[in-house]
């Protein structure tokens, strides 16, 4: 990701697709990337972890375009 500026790491979907709604609206372009601690499978992973809370949301911009989605999102 050399080109990329990470502004945001979320939990939440719903807040993942917020902030993306909201750079899209100003016209800069992200990217997100998602990771998953644990394996969903039926008999993997770890006993009683809510699914949605299992995947983790990072979400980037150009580097160019760094400043000016922080200010967007109000990110110091």
């Amino acid at each position: 990701m050399f080109f990329r500026k990470e502004v945001a790491i979320t939990r939440d979907m719903k807040r993942c697709d917020e902030i993306r709604q909201r750079l899209s609206a100003v016209g800069i372009e992200s990217f997100v990337t998602v990771n998953s601690p644990t394996n969903p499978g039926r008999y993997h992973g770890v006993p009683f972890a809510k699914a949605e809370n299992s995947y983790e949301y990072r979400i980037y911009v150009r580097r160019k375009n760094g400043d000016r989605a922080c200010a967007v999102l109000g990110i110091k």
